[in-house]
């Protein structure tokens, strides 16, 4: 099921490569197989089409963060929870605060 989703969203980027949910959705797919440094290429790709998409910022945060680059996770995420608003996206800030500061701390 995996292998299709992944051959459907590269034709889908093959089509229309700056696609930010295309470009966000392989990210993902490649995450889920421990591919990292693919996940990142596409995620990066993905803040460059699409320099708003919060949910980028938090995923090459933690990836960074799960593959020891600390320094580099925490300015995805200061770029990332700059675009929050904390009152309307409580949940997403809180997410953001929570993970900065488990890296902070380390």
């Amino acid at each position: 099921m995996r292998a299709q989703r992944l051959e459907k969203l590269l034709e889908m980027h093959a089509e229309n490569p700056a696609e930010s949910f295309v470009l966000y959705a392989l990210g993902m797919e490649y995450l889920g197989v421990n591919q990292l440094d693919e996940a990142a290429l596409f995620f990066e790709r993905c803040i460059v089409a699409d320099p708003q998409n919060i949910s980028t910022y938090y995923q090459l945060g933690l990836l960074n963060y799960r593959i020891g680059q600390e320094a580099k996770a925490l300015v995805y995420l200061e770029r990332g929870i700059s675009l929050i608003d904390p009152i309307k996206e409580n949940k997403t800030y809180l997410e953001f605060k929570s993970l900065m500061e488990e890296i902070s701390f380390e």
